[in-house]
């Protein structure tokens, strides 16, 4: 094999003539030389027969094409050496480069040698019908740069050909094929002047190689990501090593988006069952199968609690976009590259894949996912752009030498602010989110801040504004009521509803966030003006439901549960949870602290109240679907629901939507009425223990575990919401503690020990399910604590210090950061 590869590279640099048609003689000896290799088996360094497509791309399923540049043997003039990359940018037009812009989008011919006049070279081709490229996916405008020059690319081939140690090594063959040179999907290459790319690694064009070796695997052992081996299509990010270079593109397109190669390879489209993915599945190709990203994708879309086997990612709350929309066959709903990646990277974190399963392969998948979910959300930033007059400029107007650079500049909202599109904040809501997670959870501050931000800017908390004046539209041309002017169609009612839906996710987890690490609201209900979600039954049925039929809703966040989805039983205790945070930080206030809060006291304990009535007849009554029977029996309505198969799943949903609603119920009470802080709680300085608020708080903490343990019962595993439970169950266990730190005083309490023993059989399935260092000790903290009060009586000051230690980690004192560490 290596003296044929030898033949070929030689092989490839002579003028083209007619290969011999002879198949069964082509390995015979001695035999013709093939004048001119296809692009795929000069790069692999393989034999080719020279026609079109050759045997081997057509044995592969290879896209066959002969593309590259073609040079001849020999030193370089002087001349060129001394400048080569002037002499690259001024090079003419070749015929090669002519004939590959005029080429046929199903058949393209290989290009002349030399722009000299030679005998013309064309490949016995094969009947265009069998060949026919992957249909390309659409996308926006504004994911697609324009292409630029790949001639300085295509010098660092050569070079990097000689590399023997990286032959051996290929990332996966699922690729986007480009017919042509004028392909939507054709991006502009990195502008580097050397054999390297942006990370210092080989150019990736130089690494392809047999198809045989791309995934890990017990047998490979290698990762297709492994630095050492593999290749970037992203830019790498920054490290504290000075030998790393700098981040690959600040500019308007990111490298990821302006990185693509021209080796051909099987489309990555031909393994995805999902036109939803197409966008990011060039991105992607060289981290995961097209076939495991749609197994992620089915993971996404399966609802929490549905299947022990096939559980949910616990960082994807809820679907912001309707199942229909995402699963159409021919026109799915266009979606940013970078939402996808972000929607990829949170599943993949806890997916129960095959390959994920290999020792050492999630990890790197989950790193490489990251790195170019940030790359391309970073592209779309408008925080690296500000307004001038006359229009945008970037931030940065002088980049790196060594960086791409692009003029492309982000969309614009009414005031000439830039400003993304709803794709983007859910991007940054699920990074938030899953950061947030994680181990360094303090990070999520930076994707959250970007997240609100992008939402202000785009006005989203003010989606259904009621106009002030008289007159509809009115003079203000950034009035919000210019928006009811526009033909209500389909498209448009499903994109405003979108818009809501994201909004209400944001707000339901800025109440979450601010309560985990202990900071003021950053969305106060002053700054909503949105109506509530439409109900998750007429949602995902929605092009079912007449204009006028769409049920009327009310601006502001709702405080009764309506039905068992995350906006109509989450989100309702979300809103009540925002004023208790209100409550207790205006308690903190150093001149407002001392005012009388009986009122507020009162206020939220009767939507509490409430609250509780609603969920009771959740329980008794069938789920509300938000439509009359009338809407349902009309010409046109929604389609009758099958009883038959949705009764026993609805009522299973709704035995763990109570049983969790409930358990929350209770903290939000244990928050208005006690205290968040657990040493706080155990020194007792002010004497609290002996008021009025300690007996409801504890009332209802006792309450709070029975609901543990009815949660556990119907929830073994708490995969229902992991991510959204532990704050929740931590800050309800809080009181527990201080009974069972007292218990050598009091004596034995044996229902405060069963609670504390449900609180640790809760925390050890949490960490199981989605672990988190802050149950982990707070487990042991509790167990300790038993331990000492069982143990006759005595106190250990050893093991009394390591628990305050463990406790003073996670504090919610004035100006603490609870959980962010």
């Amino acid at each position: 094999m290596a003296n044929d590869s030898g033949l070929d590279l030689d092989a490839d640099s002579q003028s083209p003539v007619d290969a011999s048609p002879s198949a069964p003689q082509e390995h015979a000896r001695p035999r013709k030389r093939t004048r001119r290799a296809c692009d795929k088996c000069s790069t692999s360094r393989t034999r080719c027969n020279g026609e079109y497509p050759c045997r081997r791309c057509e044995d592969y399923g290879y896209t066959c094409l002969y593309n590259r540049q073609v040079k001849k043997r020999g030193r370089l003039p002087a001349s060129a050496n001394a400048n080569p990359v002037a002499n690259t940018d001024t090079e003419p037009p070749t015929q090669e480069t002519q004939a590959l812009g005029q080429s046929s989008p199903s058949i393209v011919s290989p290009p002349h040698a030399t722009a000299n006049p030679a005998p013309s070279y064309k490949p016995t081709s094969r009947p265009a019908s069998e060949h026919t490229a992957s249909p390309l996916p659409s996308a926006r405008p504004y994911e697609l740069p324009q292409p630029i020059s790949d001639a300085r690319s295509q010098q660092r081939i050569s070079a990097a050909l000689n590399v023997s140690s990286l032959v051996h090594q290929i990332p996966p063959t699922h690729r986007y094929s480009h017919g042509t040179a004028d392909s939507p999907f054709k991006k502009p290459r990195l502008q580097l002047g050397s054999a390297s790319g942006a990370d210092g690694l080989p150019d990736p064009e130089a690494l392809v190689s047999d198809e045989s070796a791309g995934y890990p695997s017990p047998a490979n052992g290698a990762s297709h990501n492994d630095h050492s081996a593999g290749y970037q299509i992203y830019p790498p990010r920054p490290s504290t090593s000075s030998h790393t270079p700098h981040r690959a593109s600040f500019g308007g397109t990111s490298v990821a988006e302006s990185s693509s190669y021209d080796y051909g390879t099987k489309a990555p489209t031909e393994d995805c069952t999902y036109k939803f993915l197409h966008p990011v599945l060039r991105y992607i190709r060289n981290i995961i199968p097209a076939s495991v990203a749609c197994d992620l994708l089915e993971i996404f879309l399966t609802d929490p609690g549905s299947s022990l086997f096939r559980g949910a990612s616990p960082y994807i709350l809820t679907r912001i976009f309707r199942k229909k929309s995402i699963l159409h066959p021919t026109q799915p709903r266009p979606t940013t590259p970078a939402l996808l990646a972000t929607i990829l990277w949170c599943v993949a974190q806890t997916a129960d894949v095959m390959l994920l399963h290999v020792p050492g392969t999630r990890a790197k998948i989950v790193n490489e996912l990251y790195e170019l979910a940030t790359s391309l959300v970073s592209a779309r930033d408008p925080d690296r752009w500000r307004r001038i007059h006359g229009g945008l400029r970037a931030e940065h107007e002088a980049p790196h030498p060594s960086l791409a650079t692009s003029s492309a500049a982000p969309r614009l909202t009414a005031a000439n602010e830039p400003a993304g599109v709803v794709d983007d904040v859910l991007t940054y809501i699920l990074l938030s989110i899953a950061v947030s997670g994680g181990d360094f959870k303090s990070d999520s501050h930076k994707w959250w801040s970007k997240a609100t931000r992008l939402a202000f800017s785009l006005k989203m908390n003010r989606e259904d504004e009621q106009c002030p004046g008289p007159l509809s539209p009115c003079a203000n041309p950034l009035c919000a009521c210019r928006r009811e002017q526009e033909p209500l169609t389909i498209q448009s009612i499903e994109n405003r509803e979108e818009r809501r839906r994201v909004f209400w996710l944001l707000y339901s987890l800025d109440r979450h966030l601010s309560l985990s690490f202990n900071t003021i609201l950053s969305i106060p209900d002053s700054y909503c003006e949105v109506y509530t979600p439409l109900p998750e039954y007429v949602w995902e049925n929605l092009d079912s439901v007449p204009f006028h039929e769409i049920p009327a809703r009310h601006v502001g966040p709702p405080t009764l549960a309506s039905g068992t989805g995350f906006f109509e039983s989450f989100l309702p205790l979300m809103a009540i949870l925002g004023d208790i945070i209100e409550l207790h930080h205006r308690r903190h206030h150093p001149r407002l602290g001392g005012l009388d809060d009986t009122h507020s006291i009162a206020v939220i304990s009767k939507l509490l109240a409430d609250f509780e009535l609603s969920l009771d007849s959740l329980g008794r009554d069938p789920p509300s679907r938000g439509f009359s029977d009338s809407m349902m029996s009309m010409n046109g309505g929604l389609p009758p629901m099958d009883t038959s198969q949705q009764s026993h799943g609805d009522h299973s949903r709704v035995r763990l939507v109570r049983a969790y609603s409930t358990h929350i119920l209770h903290v939000l009470h244990v928050l208005l009425h006690g205290k968040w802080d657990a040493i706080s709680m155990l020194d007792d300085g002010d004497d609290w223990i002996t008021s009025k608020r300690f007996t409801e708080c504890a009332s209802h903490a006792i309450s709070a575990s029975q609901s543990v343990s009815t949660i556990l019962t119907i929830d073994p595993e708490l995969t229902f919401m992991s991510y959204l439970f532990g704050i929740y169950l931590l800050q309800g266990s809080f009181i527990l503690l201080l009974f069972a730190d007292r218990m050598p005083q009091l004596g034995p309490n044996e229902s405060v020990e069963q609670a504390c023993e449900n609180i640790i059989r809760a925390h050890e399935v949490c960490v199981v399910t989605l672990t988190t260092e802050f149950q982990k000790n707070f487990r042991r903290v509790v167990r300790s604590t038993l331990y000492s009060v069982r143990g006759a009586g005595t106190t250990n000051l050893e093991e009394h210090r390591a628990r305050r230690r463990a406790l003073s980690l996670y504090r919610w004192t004035k100006g603490a950061r609870g959980l962010g560490l």
